[in-house]
């Protein structure tokens, strides 16, 4: 539970568009799937929310459920979890399944793949 708790910590402030906080969340490998995007690196992830951050674009609204956390080995986890959210500048809210991988390295949890595919409301 502890795991979990702490995994899913991460994963809301990624949410936050905190472009230093994601940078130093992810590994320098890490890949990402969206699914207006398609795979991208972390470093293009980062410069999007700094982007993001210029134009005052940011998550007004942001909401986990049906969260898992699946430990595969000692330093590796799978959390996976549904997401409603919407952006401050829109009026509607997009639905996703969620699933991230995080590997530890060191005393620190790090994301290494991230995915979201669209779901209806």
């Amino acid at each position: 539970m502890e795991l979990e708790k702490h995994l899913q910590g991460i994963e809301r402030r990624l949410w936050s568009n905190d472009a230093p906080f994601y940078k130093d969340s992810l590994v320098e490998e890490a890949v990402l799937v969206f699914p207006e995007t398609g795979p991208i690196s972390r470093d293009t992830a980062v410069e999007a929310i700094l982007r993001e951050n210029a134009e005052g674009r940011y998550w007004a609204e942001v909401e986990f459920t049906d969260t898992r956390v699946r430990e595969i080995t000692p330093d590796v986890a799978l959390l996976t979890y549904r997401v409603a959210a919407r952006w401050a500048h829109e009026t509607s809210t997009i639905h996703a399944l969620a699933s991230s991988l995080y590997i530890c390295r060191g005393e620190a949890w790090k994301l290494t793949f991230h995915q979201q595919s669209p779901i209806e409301g």
